[in-house]
């Protein structure tokens, strides 16, 4: 019996973008999520969805994230969320 063959582990990129295709897709209305597209400013995360995507990162990245601390500019763009992990990450960021 041979074990089943595991995908490889998703970047961290690619976990971002694969939640927020799932969590946002009627805000995505069929647009590419390119790693540069403003989510905030164009309506796709709204308040709530900024709340459901500092959860996500807390459980995915295991970090704490101080919402309080935040800057939503932090938030705006996949490339832009992977770097406050990596911030956070380091001590230097979001907490």
């Amino acid at each position: 019996m041979t074990a089943a063959k595991l995908p490889p582990a998703m970047s961290p990129h690619e976990s971002v973008a694969a939640f927020l295709r799932s969590r946002f897709r009627a805000s995505l209305a069929g647009r590419e999520l390119a790693l540069d597209l403003p989510l905030l400013s164009s309506g796709i995360v709204d308040s709530f969805g900024v709340l459901e995507l500092i959860a996500f990162l807390e459980d995915t990245f295991e970090v704490t994230i101080d919402p309080s601390r935040l800057e939503m500019g932090e938030l705006e763009t996949v490339n832009r969320i992977v770097a406050l992990v990596e911030q956070v990450r380091q001590g230097t960021g979001g907490r």
